[in-house]
């Protein structure tokens, strides 16, 4: 299953989880109405209206059950994802996390981190928010809507009890759930929850409204003697509470059923994805063991891991039921479908660090290998990232010191994208931009940024990402305004400055303000933009005019589905960065099918003449950062 499956797979489930939850307000509201209808008949009925018979259909009572419970569940529902769509971090606050400082002195910590980072750069997706669970439990979890607002929260015993390359499995675990879309699946769920058990809380609050008004009635009549005041009507209000909330409270087991099922398909999943990531079965089977082998397992004390249960790492609560309602399956069957000669023993925790040699991966040849490379993390991907990692830890370093200079070193990138940088020119730029001190540190970045391969600057855009939005907003704003005006400084359209500009408007954005899904394209809309992305791929060749236009073909026939006009070679003149921009945008809110067929077609504009070379690798891997499609860096052999 590639990228592009599992994200249509994880929105194929959302559609299961809408039919599931759409049956279980059928459910509820059909129970309901049989309540109430029942309790009219009995309780408030006339004995000659109880002489003529019970009236099993009622289309207005029906109706109102239907009103009353959507009005309640889908009201709690949509007001819960709503107020988890704020991001990853918030839903990590939620479970008691604490966000680990860039600039962390604590060693376990900074394994942490190095980890994650380590991660980002293997996988192409901005670095996730990181926080520590202050619980003894080994476990972590992965939140957020997409993965430009995602979270990563692991527990204090995951990171002390286990060693590197165990703590790296599960932290490769995490980045599946990310990679393949299961965050959004998990929030939804968690809202779906929290409605159906709004059923049986209001259920529970009117049963203590009429418990202390039974009260209150029958001390009246006890003093007055008056044994017709009302204390039938609150009887029968309380039974019907009470069948009400125990409704609630069934609705909600199966939801839990519903829970469990969902989610254990996908662990099997995120497992096996571990061990393709790290290429090393023990990885992932270590962490399993030593959890089998603590005396507190995967437990999680906070209040909330109960609706969050679904979204960690191992099960968070202890099973009942003979673990029915586990959202996990048995560690004994995760390891040995890792391990199949497992011996059957847990491991008590203990630390061994392991070391491996790394090697940069090798380059995809074909049309087939890159799109496999997409929301993937190979083995090789993994160590070269730490390779990486290791390189740049002075500039990681200086990133994670404060804000201000992970803004600095964002505008020093786009300077450094420039082909024919005029340094004095951009400079200025960024000291009318009114921030003094940022353009001073600019000056020191661009010497140390111009060193570096394309592929280990993509990397620290993506680290500096999450700590430059960290400034005040008035700041990234007039930062975000400097980077475009540096862009448009000279006449080249350069698709690193372009990239450089979007992804980081693009992520800006996404941490700011509430998510929007603009309505995806029609057939007839996207010939404009496929022509534009090409034209562009093309004339960013080092191609000869003849083999330009055998390039061009060469991809438009992969996207003729989309081209319902003769496909036509524009002219570099054309290609400015707000026609771009706009094609971009609009390809970057198309379903995932769509995505794959013109990345495809961009793929064979540049395999045309049978050969790649760092520049169009570095160029298809800008595009894929642009369409929101996680390209992990990949390097020439």
């Amino acid at each position: 299953m590639d990228f592009f499956e599992a994200q249509e797979y994880a929105r194929k489930r959302t559609k299961y989880l809408v039919l599931l939850f759409a049956l279980a307000v059928l459910a509820i509201s059909i129970s309901i109405y049989f309540v109430v209808i029942g309790s009219e008949f009995y309780f408030f009925s006339s004995k000659a209206s109880k002489e003529q018979g019970f009236a099993l259909w009622q289309a207005d009572r029906l109706l109102y059950a239907f009103l009353g419970v959507g009005l309640i569940v889908a009201g709690c529902s949509f007001s819960k994802i709503a107020a988890l769509k704020s991001g990853g971090g918030a839903v990590a606050r939620s479970a008691g996390g604490r966000p680990v400082n860039s600039a962390t002195s604590d060693p376990d910590e900074r394994k942490l981190l190095n980890i994650v980072e380590e991660m980002s750069i293997a996988s192409g997706v901005p670095m996730p928010e990181v926080y520590v669970l202050e619980e003894e439990g080994i476990n972590g979890f992965a939140a957020g809507f997409q993965p430009a607002d995602a979270a990563i929260a692991i527990t204090r015993g995951c990171i002390r009890s286990l060693n590197r390359d165990e703590l790296q499995g599960v932290v490769a675990h995490e980045f599946s759930h990310i990679l393949n879309g299961d965050m959004r699946m998990n929030i939804r769920l968690c809202g779906v929850l929290f409605g159906i058990l709004a059923i049986a809380v209001a259920g529970r609050v009117v049963l203590g409204f009429t418990s202390d008004a039974a009260f209150y009635s029958s001390s009246r009549r006890r003093r007055s003697s008056d044994n017709n005041s009302g204390g039938g009507i609150i009887i029968a209000v309380m039974l019907i509470s009470f069948a009400i909330m125990a409704i609630g409270y069934i609705g909600v087991v199966f939801g839990r059923l519903i829970q469990s099922a969902i989610s254990r398909q996908r662990e099997f999943l995120a497992d096996a994805a571990a061990v393709q990531f790290t290429r090393n079965p023990e990885s992932i089977g270590g962490a399993l063991k030593k959890i089998g082998g603590s005396s507190m397992r995967g437990r999680i004390q906070n209040p909330h891991a109960e609706e969050l249960a679904h979204c960690f790492f191992a099960n968070a609560l202890k099973s009942n039921f003979g673990g029915a309602f586990a959202t996990h399956p048995p560690l004994q069957e995760r390891i040995q479908a890792i391990e199949p000669n497992w011996d059957g023993k847990f491991v008590v925790p203990e630390y061994k660090p392991k070391q491996q040699e790394a090697k940069p991966p090798k380059i995809p040849r074909r049309n087939d290998e890159f799109i496999q490379q997409i929301g993937t993390l190979g083995a090789a991907t993994v160590l070269y990232a730490g390779r990486v990692h290791k390189e740049l830890s002075t500039q990681i370093e200086q990133i994670n010191s404060n804000d201000e200079l992970a803004g600095a070193a964002l505008l020093a990138l786009q300077i450094v994208a420039s082909p024919e940088t005029d340094d004095p020119a951009q400079l200025l730029i960024v000291r009318k931009a009114t921030l003094p001190k940022i353009h001073d540190q600019v000056r020191v970045w661009i010497p140390q940024l111009r060193a570096l391969s394309l592929n280990h600057r993509f990397a620290l855009l993506e680290l500096a990402l999450p700590k430059a939005v960290g400034m005040d907003a008035d700041k990234l704003t007039v930062l975000k305004h400097c980077m475009r005006e540096i862009a448009e400084q000279d006449d080249e359209i350069n698709l690193e400055e372009l990239a450089i500009l979007r992804v980081a408007k693009n992520y800006a954005d996404a941490r700011l303000k509430p998510s929007q899904r603009p309505r995806a394209a029609s057939a007839q809309q996207l010939q404009g933009p496929v022509q534009l992305i090409l034209s562009a791929l093309v004339h960013s060749s080092s191609l000869d005019d003849s083999q330009k236009e055998a390039a061009f073909l060469a991809g438009a026939r992969k996207c003729n589905r989309f081209l319902l006009r003769q496909p036509e070679l524009l002219s570099a003149e054309t290609l400015d960065f707000d026609r771009l921009g706009q094609a971009l945008d609009i390809l970057a809110h198309l379903p995932g099918p769509q995505k794959k067929v013109i990345l495809e077609g961009a793929l064979e504009t540049v395999l045309a003449d049978g050969k790649i070379d760092h520049e169009e690798l570095s160029l298809i891997r800008i595009l894929t950062a642009s369409m929101d499609l996680p390209m992990p860096p990949l390097e020439l052999s």
